[in-house]
């Protein structure tokens, strides 16, 4: 996955990301193109998804390595807006799915194999952090990675620590967004 990822960024760099010329109904649009991290892209799939491909390269003391994440939101779903997610990471043949997560859910989830070792302190595992609130008309999205550990029954992540904070969290997502015009529009047509 990360060679196609990479193969996308190519592709977009040569052909230019289409969602950014788009109309102002662009899904992409709405997503806060300007806000989005330099290693990924977004673009739109049918049935009102929006996909956001990133490739990011972590080059910490204590983080070193690429991870390939991809990003499926379904905005206009009738049971509420999901995001689904793939990391990979080329070294170690690490492919982790995350499907579903539905509006009112907010998830930190491992990602079995990578990790950061800190002198001192131990092991912290690699999470995907989800936050996914609301509704198309305000949707709050919080997307990204962290890093965190289990000490004496309590999460302690990285960006908890002051002076660990220069490689997690990082996040693809983190902001309002608003849809719902699109959602009311399909769902207007549909019935008519």
């Amino acid at each position: 996955m990360v060679r196609s990822l990479c193969l996308t960024f190519l592709a977009a760099a040569i052909l230019g990301n289409a969602a950014t010329t788009a109309g102002l109904d662009s899904l992409c649009n709405r997503m806060h193109p300007e806000n989005l991290p330099d290693e990924c892209i977004c673009s739109e799939l049918e049935n009102l998804h929006v996909l956001v491909q990133c490739v990011k390269s972590f080059n910490g003391a204590f983080f070193d390595d690429t991870l390939g994440i991809e990003l499926n939101l379904d905005v206009c779903n009738d049971l509420g807006s999901t995001i689904s997610l793939d990391v990979t990471e080329l070294n170690h043949n690490i492919d982790h799915a995350i499907s579903a997560i539905r509006a009112g859910e907010e998830k930190n989830i491992p990602i079995p194999g990578l990790s950061v070792i800190l002198p001192h302190l131990g092991s912290f595992g690699v999470d995907t952090t989800v936050v996914i609130a609301g509704n198309p008309d305000r949707l709050r999205l919080k997307v990204g990675l962290n890093a965190c550990s289990q000490v004496h029954h309590k999460e302690i992540c990285l960006s908890d620590i002051p002076g660990l904070t220069s490689e997690f969290p990082w996040y693809i997502l983190e902001d309002d967004y608003s849809f719902g015009d699109i959602c009311n529009s399909i769902t207007v047509a549909g019935t008519s």
